[in-house]
């Protein structure tokens, strides 16, 4: 049976540890303020992105791997006698999976197998993590696949966001929703509903209500005996003292085989800004 190479753009926001460890090749988003363009996570970090918004007072534009780009990565790993697992950012938020399908084209039916994640961050990497497991099995590139995208369906991703600063820059709410969140202290949750994300809730005051009522549906996913407890993920931009708090709780009541914390790359912040935090998980 060929190898199987792991590939994903780096929406993913596996850490690095594990990505070295399980040998994924990670292709990055493109991230443009005015003229100069910039790699996600290898010219531009979470931590310089919000320097640049800083001074600059405008969120950069980001823009998604070309077809032509993936090929060059596929490109070498098929010659060499290997097959492909690509994962995706979703498909409703980016052209990512898009422009690797059409590139994945060029190949022999099974050689390339490009995933749709339906999702971002985080819950991207739960997927990869189960996908590696597959891989260990003996799976092919194609079982894999089939494997994995029986789990999409089965993902929840929810973020608590400070501000709406970043959203409003970004023109994904109104002056008015501004003013009403500035002056509430409204900390909306954000959620993927159907592959795109969607207001879910709003909480009023400090984050840490806001927190408890998004870790709400967690536990009960939990307590009903639907949680998967292999992965969950403690997914943040710039926002340690939160991870900590959620670890706590999360640890106190829940038995979680691999509650990995990982950082929010600078795609994913530019769309909500440092301090958001998430829990991501899989339902059995």
């Amino acid at each position: 049976m060929k190898k199987v190479v792991f590939i994903a753009d780096s929406a993913m926001d596996l850490p690095k540890e594990l990505i070295e460890k399980h040998e994924i090749q990670v292709l990055p988003f493109h991230i443009s303020f005015g003229n100069d363009t910039y790699r996600d996570g290898i010219d531009m970090t979470t931590e310089m992105l919000y320097q640049k918004v800083e001074e600059l007072g405008i969120l950069p534009k980001t823009a998604a791997i070309a077809p032509a780009e993936w090929k060059q990565v596929f490109d070498p790993i098929i010659e060499a006698g290997n097959d492909v697992f690509c994962l995706t950012i979703g498909s409703k938020i980016s052209s990512s999976f898009q422009n690797a399908y059409v590139a994945s084209l060029d190949y022999e039916e099974g050689r390339v197998e490009v995933v749709d994640s339906g999702v971002l961050s985080g819950a991207i990497a739960i997927l990869m993590l189960k996908a590696v497991k597959f891989r260990d099995q003996g799976m092919s590139a194609k079982e894999i696949k089939n494997a994995v995208e029986k789990l999409v369906p089965k993902l929840h991703t929810q973020f608590v966001i400070p501000t709406l600063d970043y959203l409003y820059k970004g023109g994904r709410c109104s002056s008015l929703s501004k003013l009403i969140g500035s002056v509430l202290k409204i900390k909306p949750q954000i959620k993927m509903l159907e592959g795109k994300l969607g207001l879910y809730k709003k909480s009023a005051g400090k984050m840490s209500r806001a927190i408890d009522g998004m870790l709400d549906d967690f536990f009960e996913i939990y307590e009903n005996g639907k949680l998967d407890p292999e992965f969950v993920f403690i997914t943040h931009s710039i926002a340690p003292k939160y991870a900590i708090y959620i670890r706590e709780i999360v640890e106190e009541r829940v038995k979680v085989e691999h509650l990995i914390e990982s950082y929010a790359g600078s795609v994913i912040s530019t769309h909500c800004g440092a301090g958001t935090i998430g829990i991501l998980y899989l339902e059995k």
